[in-house]
This record gives C-alpha cells, sequence and structure tokens, in this order.
C-alpha cells in the first residue's frame, strides 16, 4: 500500500542568511507560493524550524504540487514526506530506554521501509540521512540512521553505501515531528521573486535577454520588458515571438508581467545623413538604453537589465559598453558579462526559452551596420546625440511605446 504524504517539505537557502528582515523575505516567499498553488488543495503553509510545511487536504495532488513549487525562487529543495508525530515516537523511546531494550521508532522505520520500496526502482543500494533539528532527542543522528537503515534493509534488501548511494532515505527530527522522505527535488534557490524591487529588461528576440532577465529575477528583481521593433506599426513587426518569450519567464513569476513594444522609427528619421555607419550600431544602442532608463523612471523601475557579454559583438566591447551609457544615472545590470555563449545557451535550454528564442525573427539589430567601431568615445556619442537631437527621439519613442499584459495561461 502507497504510503500517503499530505506535506510537502520545502527548503529555503539564502534566506537563512537574513538578519533582522528574514521575516519580511519568508513573507514575501510564502505568498508567492500561495499565488504559484493557486487552485490546488492546500489547507495551510506553515514555518516550522527553518521549513516551510505545505500541507494539503488531498495527498494525491503531491506530485503535482511539487512540480509547481520548484519554479518559486528562493525554495532550495522540495519533497513529499511523511509525517510522525513526536508524540508516537517519544513515549515508546523513553520505555524502550528505560527497560534496557534496543530502540525500535517503529513508526519511523516502518514509514522509511514503505517509501523505500515505493522508490526503490533501479536503485542498487542505499543509505539512510538523518538530521537533528531538536538536539534533545533520545538519540543521536548515526544511531538514528543505523535503526532507520537496519528497517530499510529488511524491506527492500539492498546493501548500504555511504557515498553515493542510489536511494537516500532522509530523516528529520524536528521539535513536533519527524519527517521521512526519499526525494529530495532541486529547486532554483535565489531569492524570492519582488523582493529586490523593479527593473526594466531589454528584451531582444534572441538567447541573452531572457536568460539575463530570469537571473535577475531569480535574485528577486521583478521586471518589466522592453522590446524595440522595426517597421510602421506593431502588426507590420510580428512581436508574438516577444510575447511568447515574455509567456515563458511569466511561469517564474507572482505577478502578470508588463512588455513595453517601442518603435524605432524615430531614430531611423533622425539618424539619416547624420550618423556615419560605422557609428550606427552604438548610437542605436545608446538610443535604446535611454529610451528604456526614461521608461524605467516612469515605471518606478530601479534599474536596467541587458544580455550583454563582454567582447560577444562589437557594441559590448568594454570601450563601447562604457560610451554607450556614460550619461545614463540608472545602474545596468549585466548578469550575462562573465558567460560565453555556450553557458548562456545552457541556460536558455534549462529555463526553456531556448526552443523560442531561435525562431527567425527581423531583430532590429541586425540590420544595423556591419562593420560597426570597436573602441568608441563617449565624448564622440555626445557629439552625435547632439547633432541628431538624440533626446528629442528618445522622448518620441517613449511616449509612442504600447503596453502589453502578459498573464501566464
Amino acid at each position: 500500500m502507497a504510503l500517503a504524504t499530505p506535506i510537502i517539505a520545502c527548503a529555503y537557502g539564502e534566506i537563512a542568511l537574513k538578519g533582522r528582515n528574514r521575516k519580511v523575505f519568508l513573507r514575501k516567499l510564502i505568498n508567492n507560493m500561495q499565488v504559484a498553488l493557486k487552485g490546488e488543495p492546500v489547507a495551510s503553509i506553515k514555518h516550522v524550524e527553518s521549513r516551510l510545511l505545505v500541507h494539503l487536504a488531498d495527498p494525491d495532488r503531491a506530485a503535482g504540487v511539487t512540480l509547481k513549487l520548484r519554479d518559486v525562487f528562493g525554495l532550495q529543495w522540495i519533497s513529499p514526506v511523511a509525517v510522525v508525530p513526536r508524540a508516537e515516537v517519544d513515549p515508546e523511546l523513553r520505555e524502550d530506554q528505560e527497560s534496557g531494550r534496543e530502540p525500535r521508532l517503529a513508526r519511523i522505520c516502518a514509514a522509511a521501509a514503505v517509501l523505500a520500496a515505493e522508490n526503490r526502482t533501479g536503485a542498487a543500494s542505499f543509505k539512510v540521512e538523518t538530521r537533528r533539528s531538536d538536539r534533545a532527542f533520545g538519540l543521536n543522528s548515526p544511531e538514528i540512521s543505523r535503526l532507520v537503515g537496519a528497517a530499510v534493509f529488511q524491506a527492500i534488501g539492498l546493501p548500504g553505501k555511504m557515498s553515493q548511494p542510489d536511494l537516500t532515505v532522509n530523516v528529520l527530527v524536528l521539535k513536533d515531528n519527524v519527517l521521512v522522505f526519499t526525494d529530495k527535488e532541486p529547486a532554483w534557490g535565489g531569492l524570492p521573486f519582488g523582493s529586490s524591487g523593479r527593473t526594466m529588461v531589454l528584451l531582444s528576440g534572441g538567447i541573452d535577454s531572457p536568460v539575463a532577465a530570469w537571473l535577475m529575477m531569480r535574485r528577486g528583481s521583478r521586471p518589466d520588458f522592453v522590446h524595440f521593433y522595426s517597421g510602421r506599426n506593431i502588426q507590420e513587426a510580428d512581436v508574438d515571438k516577444i510575447k511568447e518569450l515574455v509567456r515563458i519567464l511569466a511561469r517564474y513569476s507572482a505577478v502578470p508581467l508588463r512588455l513595453f513594444l517601442v518603435p524605432v522609427v524615430p531614430y531611423e528619421m533622425r539618424s539619416i545623413g547624420v550618423i556615419p555607419d560605422r557609428y550606427d550600431m552604438v548610437m542605436f544602442r545608446r538610443f535604446m538604453v535611454k529610451t528604456a532608463s526614461r521608461l524605467a523612471r516612469r515605471n518606478s523601475c530601479l534599474g536596467l537589465v541587458t544580455g550583454d557579454s563582454l567582447g560577444q559583438v562589437a557594441s559590448q566591447t568594454l570601450h563601447n559598453l562604457g560610451a554607450i551609457s556614460s550619461d545614463v544615472e540608472l545602474p545596468i545590470l549585466r548578469p550575462l558579462i562573465g558567460m560565453d555563449k555556450m553557458e548562456i545557451t545552457a541556460w536558455s535550454k534549462k529555463i526553456g526559452a531556448f526552443t523560442t528564442s531561435i525562431q527567425p525573427y527581423r531583430d532590429c539589430c541586425s540590420i544595423r551596420s556591419p562593420k560597426p567601431e570597436l573602441t568608441d568615445r563617449a565624448r564622440d556619442l555626445l557629439l552625435f546625440s547632439s547633432k541628431m537631437e538624440l533626446d528629442e527621439a528618445v522622448r518620441e519613442a517613449a511616449d509612442a511605446a504600447e503596453k502589453v499584459e502578459i498573464v501566464l495561461d
């Protein structure tokens, strides 16, 4: 008979390092968990000794709830658990110790044996790993592991292996309960979504910028997105791919995400005949950064996020990165700056954006000059900005931005 696991244990990582503001992060995390589990039979979420315990009204939904919790930033691992009340364990243990008998830990051993039998498929070895949050428990961790290990061996007949076993049975002794579980489902870690302020993400149609957005979301950022499209109107631009990329990222968000679609026509009209071809790429990037900064301030964003990777393309040399944003006051966050393309691509596949990112799309950056300057100076770009009235182009483009709200289905 399968063992009902009506509780899912969730461990957080970095939040445990916080000081007096830890409660703020925990409230945000629990709120995000509640949003992610909307519609699920959740009776309660309780914080118990550095664990968040999700109590389910329907144990059959444990697997589905676990999958949803994987995408909640701030959680380190998740596992459906069998709960053995200490009220049933402690009297038996005292009785055994007072009479001089070998401790039985009958309920704990029974739960561990059933879970091991359920999850032994493909396993050739096992071990029991015990942690005690309550040090007052009558046995230490090695003693508990030895007793539970004997029961598991009797149930499944596999040899014990302390290093890299195929199956691990975990026993966690808390103040009021003992949790027994086998599968630790890894989560993404990081900080709770929305705990680090709002940012404006410059989103292209490629691989890099969705990964940059996701990495900042994992650090607690709540993103808005800005995309610059070619063409006279949005219908002509065909931005369905961009919307789909935001929709993919919305899986990890506790709120609907906002996408601002901005025309590049204001830049094109003013740059023709004024900006030499070799400066066109960096000047266009400057237009995008300044327009994104303007939109960020209008929408209470505290910084910009880009998918820049040092030296990957001409606009991302150290000279050009500095020259492009020399007079931009908002901080520009570049989480990919030290990654190569293989690393970025690997992340894109992990988060589920790669298949959409490689679909054909007429990105406005791809039609710029093929031979840009690699070592631009800020004073030159400021001079060109004045000649082409870049600030006016930025104002016009920001005013023409259309806002789209992306809600996960």
